[in-house]
């Protein structure tokens, strides 16, 4: 009895100086279950508002972004490389979900070049430049500076070849809609430098191309 007593005695010791530790294993697959998963809803997203919208006519690139050419525009002169494009652009994002109420869906704006527009939703800062943007087209890879309030759009490569894919189809005062899903703009860790963007947040751009210049 007494042998059985002290060998209870050092398991109470010793299971009280044990810590449980978990260990985050970097799973692959689960990540690209996680992916798949993601992309599924984004595009659940991307439908529900194209359907609220009422917008029917829709391509993707080979990487999956959405456009849609809203007004194919005047003139029937078309953007060519080494044009020079005048464009004004409205970027918003999805607030965790899309819903429609009156015609009206939830997002939150979060770059515009437009003044008027800024102004009407509460969004001007005085401290930004609002003009159209300028740049020098170039085809599938549509140029942006990188040192300006815009100079982020230089780094979404994916937004860049759906903007010049879609203003090859449009002229003078036409209007298009990028939509990209999350897995290509900034995925699950968003983007906490100018602009702020959620993550796993759905991006929407209305572009208006206002001049080509030969």
């Amino acid at each position: 009895m007494k042998k059985v007593l002290y060998f209870i005695s050092i398991l109470l010791i010793f299971s009280c100086d044990v810590e449980e530790i978990y260990v985050d294993v970097y799973d692959p697959e689960q990540e690209r279950i996680d992916s798949l998963n993601q992309r599924g809803s984004d595009k659940n997203l991307i439908f529900s508002y194209l359907d609220g919208k009422s917008i029917v006519t829709y391509d993707t690139t080979s990487r999956g972004v959405f456009y849609s050419i809203i007004n194919s525009g005047e003139n029937l002169i078309f953007p060519e490389v080494n044009d020079i494009v005048s464009i004004n652009i409205a970027g918003y994002y999805t607030n965790d979900s899309i819903f429609f109420t009156n015609d009206s869906v939830d997002l939150v704006i979060f770059d515009t070049n437009q003044q008027s527009l800024a102004e009407s939703i509460g969004y001007f800062d005085p401290t930004k430049y609002y003009s159209p943007l300028v740049y020098t087209y170039n085809g599938l890879g549509s140029f942006f500076p990188i040192v300006s309030d815009h100079g982020y759009l230089a780094q979404l490569s994916d937004f860049k070849t759906a903007l010049g894919i879609s203003l090859s189809k449009i002229s003078e005062k036409g209007r298009i809609k990028i939509l990209m899903p999350s897995g290509n703009a900034y995925g699950d860790s968003g983007n906490t430098n100018t602009p702020i963007i959620p993550e796993n947040a759905v991006l929407i751009f209305d572009v208006h191309l206002i001049k080509i210049r030969k």
